[in-house]
């Protein structure tokens, strides 16, 4: 019991420092650098490497303190973060079926789309009376920068991943002699 609560309780911790870096920090730099999406990549990385339960729940805390701290409407990012984190689960099951590099470069790519589009799609749908989001080039622009830094992040924290743990080694069969 006393270590379930302490996992929980450095959860809550671990996923409100990465929000308010994602929301104080990363949200202030310019152009290409603010858009790290450091929550996404968070949540793609837990997933793929723990478990979707971990994973959902990480992706409620995350939304509850980007909805606290942004003035969109209550539960845009609880919605959007809950919605890829299934999507991509969905894929990682059904489609990317090992562990490599590749699958977790696709995975974090259509988490970036998936997410991007709920989003646009939501605000969108909030406030009708703005220009549809899919026709605005900052919205492509946007979208383009963060793949770029999923790439980066992906090659980073896979290598990073596979360097700590014996679980992401590659290996070959040996192919053996006939005498």
């Amino acid at each position: 019991m006393g270590r379930r609560l302490v996992q929980i309780i450095a959860l809550i911790l671990f996923a409100t420092l990465v929000a308010w870096l994602q929301f104080f920090l990363i949200g202030a730099w310019p152009s290409f650098f603010g858009q790290l999406n450091l929550v996404l990549l968070v949540l793609i990385f837990t997933l793929f490497f723990s478990n979707l339960s971990t994973a959902l729940w990480l992706a409620l805390i995350l939304g509850f303190w980007l909805d606290s701290l942004s003035f969109y409407f209550f539960g845009l990012f609880m919605i959007c973060l809950c919605l890829t984190v299934a999507g991509t689960q969905f894929a990682l099951k059904n489609w990317l079926t090992n562990r490599s590099l590749y699958s977790f470069a696709a995975l974090l790519m259509g988490a970036t789309f998936l997410y991007n589009f709920l989003a646009g799609f939501l605000i969108y749908a909030a406030r009708p009376a703005a220009s549809f989001f899919l026709a605005q080039a900052g919205f492509w622009l946007h979208l383009v920068y963060q793949l770029a830094w999923g790439l980066l992040v992906a090659l980073f924290l896979f290598h990073l991943a596979v360097g700590i743990t014996r679980q992401l080694k590659p290996f070959l069969l040996e192919k053996k002699r006939i005498s």
